[in-house]
């Protein structure tokens, strides 16, 4: 542009989101055939061509979703002139190239999920495997086919918690590193706002019941409370002589938490779990191997101030087993933050797919082939599959996979547990249009009202006054500031927003 022109000349009206998507997708691809296809350690967070590619189907993966194809409630999401911004007619080939892009991610074959192998010793620190129920299909044989060669907890857990340097993380498509190392910033920073107050920390983050719900049990069976409640009925909590049954639970935790997937574990601070924080070693007995209650009057449970957990659920994500900030020796340890990972790529691979009824041929990103792309059962299957079996639970069967309803269901909640905390919810329930549903759901916890001596009456589920929530259509697009609709006058604001005309 000439910015020796008058300045009103130099307003422009906004783009449409498909242009938008398009624009990402070509500079992308751009991008990619220039850059490195790996880094060596010292480049680590510099973006390869696999984060390039992996950016650019994430942008198709939006414009194919809901909100943006064929979507008439966006009608009024206008430019300047009038030209709707936002499609109302539903193009089912933008899922194709979509779920191209992220095959072209796949075929180039560098990355792959993470495993840890199995601990058949282990220490408090990392616990010997425990192995999910026996699986015909599953139980015998290697990972990808099986579990028998790979402890589901551990490989998942270590992905955030920095046992595993982003090097050594075949998984890791795009970081930004350990840039942000102070305890007052980036992932170091949310790990001590996770961790209870006896090891250093905050003792403010936690989760909603509906997420720590959303976990399956550990034979792939969707967690059901009232099932649970009536098999275990007046002994729903774990007794010292049945802690060998019920690992890794310890004594007097709430049966709830009992034989759940793996991914629960390495995730959810439950009231109960035990806090090793290890590191400390000038007073240990008092600030390492902690189980901690979130009951009222407890030092982590309900107390004046705020560094107690409303829902009474705590998040163990991104913790380390050794971390402790209590100044008794122990420290938190540096850790990576995956911006980008192979197994939300496998599971938009997959979505995409899901969404297909024809067939499609789809240029590659560098143009020198083609991808023919449909509704491929086994496609679907072999990236779902792998991310179910490294977190030790089965896949779905043939009858959820002939599905296409019943698969999306599936996806959706594989999305909602495997990427918890990896701030990629927020805008699935955008894309997918369930967020008018989903973010206006009140919020559940347990009581935290319940003192010790009250203990069963904690886990009543009820609703949490202080996270009141709701949604209006106007939460789908942040707001352009009034500065910035002064300085171009061809700029329209997001629906629901005032323009300040």
């Amino acid at each position: 542009m000439d910015y020796d022109v008058p300045y009103d000349q130099l307003s422009y009206p906004r783009n449409t989101y498909d242009e938008v998507a398009t624009f990402i997708s070509e500079e992308m691809a751009l991008a990619a055939k220039d850059l490195p296809l790996k880094r060596d350690n010292r480049s680590i967070a510099r973006p390869t061509r696999g984060a390039a590619l992996a950016t650019r189907a994430k942008a198709l993966i939006y414009s194919a979703s809901p909100l943006a194809n064929g979507n008439p409630e966006m009608a009024d999401f206008a430019d300047d002139a009038g030209r709707i911004l936002i499609s109302p007619q539903y193009s089912e080939e933008k899922w194709a190239k979509a779920a191209a892009a992220a095959k072209d991610v796949i075929d180039l074959n560098h990355y792959r999920l993470y495993v840890a192998a199995p601990k058949f010793k282990g220490t408090t620190d990392y616990p010997p495997t425990i192995f999910p129920p026996h699986h015909p299909e599953y139980s015998e044989k290697n990972f990808p086919e099986g579990w028998a060669n790979i402890d589901p907890f551990e490989s998942y857990r270590a992905l955030f918690n920095g046992d595993l340097y982003a090097g050594e993380n075949p998984e890791m498509i795009f970081t930004r590193g350990e840039n942000q190392t102070s305890e007052e910033f980036g992932v170091i920073s949310l790990a001590r706002h996770q961790m209870p107050q006896v090891g250093g920390g905050y003792n403010c983050h936690g989760i909603t019941l509906k997420q720590c719900d959303a976990y399956a049990m550990n034979d792939g069976t969707p967690f059901n409370r009232d099932a649970i409640r009536q098999k275990y009925g007046a002994n729903m909590f774990v007794q010292a002589s049945e802690v060998n049954d019920f690992k890794p639970l310890l004594a007097n935790v709430w049966k709830e938490y009992a034989n759940r997937e793996p991914r629960f574990y390495a995730s959810v601070a439950y009231s109960g779990v035990l806090w090793t924080m290890s590191s400390a070693i000038n007073n240990a007995a008092v600030v390492t191997n902690q189980q901690i209650f979130y009951y009222r009057g407890e030092n982590e449970g309900m107390i004046n101030g705020d560094r107690w957990l409303p829902t009474g659920i705590g998040m163990m994500k991104y913790v380390n087993p050794k971390d402790n900030a209590t100044g008794n020796g122990g420290k938190i340890f540096p850790k990576v933050e995956i911006t980008i990972r192979y197994a939300d790529l496998l599971l938009m691979y997959a979505e995409a797919l899901n969404e297909l009824d024809g067939s499609y041929s789809i240029p590659t990103w560098d143009g020198s082939g083609s991808h023919a792309i449909s509704r491929n059962i086994i496609e679907m299957k072999k990236a779902i599959s792998q991310v179910r079996i490294r977190a030790g639970v089965p896949d779905h069967d043939m009858g959820v996979y002939s599905n296409k309803e019943e698969l999306r269901r599936k996806i959706k909640r594989e999305r909602q547990v495997e990427l918890l905390g990896e701030n990629q919810r927020y805008y699935d329930l955008r894309r997918w249009k369930d967020a008018p549903v989903d973010e206006a759901e009140q919020i559940y916890g347990y009581n935290v009202l319940m003192t010790k001596d009250r203990a069963a009456d904690f886990y009543t589920p009820i609703r949490v006054p202080l996270l009141q929530t709701t949604f209006s259509r106007k939460m789908y697009f942040w707001p352009i500031d009034w500065n910035e609709l002064q300085k171009n006058k061809r700029m329209t604001q997001a629906p629901g927003w005032p323009s300040f005309d």
